[in-house]
């Protein structure tokens, strides 16, 4: 054992038992906020709708490239105003869209919807 592994092994023994607990539930805090950055953004939109992503705040823009697993659910165009996610038919997809530079990417878990029935 090196000198600078025993030192750490007496300081964690002379770690009072709630400092270890805070120091363990911020580790867990940490790894849990970790993960969740990880996690596609939920995005629904009705079949038929257009949703910028720039204007949304989604995406950092201008999106460089895009891809959705499912075309006929979702897919990314490039808009007047930016990149635009549009609507296909019902169902879920993941859609990728790639920042400036390729720099960003950012995961997008698409719902589409049935158009809602209109009112007579």
């Amino acid at each position: 054992m090196d000198a600078a592994s025993g030192h750490a092994l007496r300081y964690h023994r002379r770690m009072p038992g709630a400092a270890r607990l805070a120091a363990v539930v911020a580790t867990l805090a940490c790894a849990i906020a970790a993960a969740r950055a990880d996690d596609a953004t939920p995005v629904s939109l009705e079949a038929g709708q257009a949703l910028n992503l720039c204007r949304a705040g989604l995406v950092a823009c201008p999106a460089s490239a895009s891809l959705c697993d499912d075309p006929k659910v979702a897919r990314v165009e490039n808009g007047p105003d930016g990149a635009e996610l549009k609507a296909g038919s019902p169902g879920t997809t993941l859609c990728s869209v790639l920042g400036p530079g390729r720099a960003f990417r950012r995961v997008l878990r698409v719902t589409v919807t049935a158009p809602a029935a209109k009112p007579r």
